[in-house]
């Protein structure tokens, strides 16, 4: 295993359509493009920063690190991935959070195309939905992969937590836990237990470690967040 560390210094990123950012590119590795809502796509590099309505696209053996903001929520992009990220308030029933069916929410959506990419939430972020012309898919917390294909059919995977999965076709919602794999194409959704093969692809290449300090005299205390890459 292979490690590599990097400090988070914010102040540094170079700007890229920085007014009300939605996240930042943390690395990329082989073809990855980025364009704003209104520009063209153009090669992407780590510490781009990037807004409302960004397209990001990988090419074969390729991938990116991605970090929403501002709760530092992870996006690990697959190879020959194309999806689209906005903010939007929408109506969502999550029990991790508590909202009530009918109630706005804010939360970040990945409007997919053909791609797969592993989303990995922090205890208080704010949801993120994997959506395709067929299927949402809510969570408020843990990490999950979600796939898409040419034909919309929609994979998902959960390693922790619950994704909650709206099938347009059939009207239907379905929660799928952890240790589960999901289906949702025009037939509705089909929930099966993930072998070990199939929950190793949720793991993220990229980890954060939180290290504590408190200073004896003073006790104050600190907290320091390390990033390392895993191989």
């Amino acid at each position: 295993m292979k490690f590599g560390f990097a400090l988070v210094a914010f102040a540094a990123l170079p700007l890229f359509a920085v007014s009300n950012p939605l996240g930042v590119i943390k690395s990329v590795k082989g073809d990855v493009k980025l364009a704003a809502a209104d520009s063209a796509l153009a090669p992407a590099s780590g510490a781009m920063l990037f807004r409302q309505g960004a397209r990001v696209e990988t090419g074969m053996e390729s991938k990116a690190m991605l970090r929403l903001l501002p709760d530092d929520a992870f996006l690990d992009v697959r190879p020959q991935s194309a999806f689209t990220l906005k903010r939007i308030k929408t109506r969502v029933a999550l029990g991790q959070k508590g909202e009530a069916a009918g109630k706005d929410v804010r939360v970040r959506r990945l409007i997919l195309e053909k791609a797969e990419v592993v989303v990995g939430l922090k205890k208080k972020s704010d949801p993120v939905q994997c959506a395709n012309a067929q299927t949402v898919a809510t969570a408020a917390a843990g990490r999950f992969s979600c796939r898409s294909d040419e034909k919309a059919t929609a994979t998902f995977l959960v390693q922790d937590g619950e994704l909650s999965i709206y099938n347009r076709p059939k009207d239907i919602t379905v929660t799928v836990r952890a240790g589960q794999k999901a289906v949702s194409d025009q037939e509705g959704i089909k929930v099966s237990d993930a072998n070990d093969a199939e929950m190793d692809l949720v793991g993220l290449s990229q980890n954060t470690l939180e290290v504590d300090f408190v200073n004896p005299e003073t006790e104050d205390f600190t907290t320091l967040e390390v990033e390392y890459e895993t191989n």
